[in-house]
């Protein structure tokens, strides 16, 4: 109860308090503060996803400056020998100016990652980009295969038929699958926990059974240990997947996933707008707000 009037106060504090709880899942405001993390991250066993803070923006100019970030960001990971890549966002490269010209910025950008080897996650937004985000996926993966992925929302109730989509169209389909964050209408999506878990259980079985790489990225235990069993029934190594989660979130379950020889995946985000990104996570999920106020007690992030 306290966590989630907390949580709900956020928009109405001083920066600097929001910051206090944004800094455990924030890496900084500077791409720097990302590769400072992705290297302390690297040394504990774990690889990241480094992704500029900033969607939904209409401003033509700030998409272009966007993608020189992402630039910036895909030559230091080649420069500094970084073990990490990067998540981008439709509606941060123009996707509200128009569709053509969020096209042609992701794929120079996912051109730029190809040629240096460097992997890119094209996230997925709200309802009116689905359609829009799996055919870029679909048309670049064909283009450089192995390349760039996508995610896939288990919230939605159309996710096993895009899923059966994508396996049918790409040789090796890549996907990070997530329960999803967007609030969507009931006609669209699930609304209930547990349907939103027997979907996700579902999708993961799915993919599997079509040999596609998954970033299993939850920190549901119902839904890591439904994982574990899929991953057995599947017989899967352990380079044929990966476990994702967010920074500052649930610490000791990415210890355990690390000491168990998982590879898992830390999402590395950072930039100026990281006060509705924080916002937004903690009303999300109160508990953070506890989790931070103990991490800040007992150290670490």
């Amino acid at each position: 109860m306290i966590n989630t009037v907390i949580a709900n106060m956020m928009p109405f504090m001083p920066k600097s308090f929001v910051r206090f709880f944004a800094k455990r899942y924030v890496a900084g405001g500077l791409a720097e503060d990302a590769f400072l993390l992705t290297r302390e991250l690297n040394d504990m066993g774990a690889v990241t996803t480094i992704d500029l803070l900033g969607e939904f923006n209409e401003d033509p100019a700030k998409a272009r400056a966007t993608v020189d970030m992402y630039k910036h960001v895909l030559d230091s990971i080649k420069e500094q020998n970084l073990d990490g890549n990067i998540s981008i966002k439709p509606t941060a490269l123009g996707a509200l100016v128009s569709m053509e010209f969020c096209t042609e910025n992701i794929t120079e950008l996912v051109k730029y990652a190809h040629e240096k080897n460097i992997f890119v996650r094209i996230d997925m937004e709200n309802n009116p980009y689905t359609d829009y985000t799996i055919d870029l996926y679909l048309k670049l993966d064909a283009e450089m295969p192995g390349s760039c992925g996508t995610v896939i929302q288990s919230c939605m109730r159309r996710t096993l038929d895009d899923l059966k989509h994508i396996t049918s169209t790409s040789s090796k389909a890549n996907i990070r699958l997530c329960k999803g964050i967007y609030k969507e209408p009931s006609d669209v999506a699930f609304q209930g926990r547990k349907e939103v878990q027997e979907n996700f259980m579902s999708a993961l079985d799915l993919l599997f059974s079509k040999k596609a790489y998954v970033g299993i990225a939850t920190h549901d235990d119902v839904l890591i240990n439904g994982a574990y069993d899929l991953l057995k029934k599947h017989n899967l190594k352990k380079e044929e997947y990966e476990f994702q989660m967010l920074l500052g979130v649930r610490s000791e379950l990415r210890k355990r996933l690390l000491a168990e020889g998982h590879t898992l995946r830390v999402y590395a985000p950072f930039g100026e707008d990281w006060i509705p990104y924080s916002i937004r996570r903690l009303q999300e999920n109160p508990a953070i707000v506890g989790s931070a106020i103990k991490g800040f007690l007992t150290g670490g992030r």
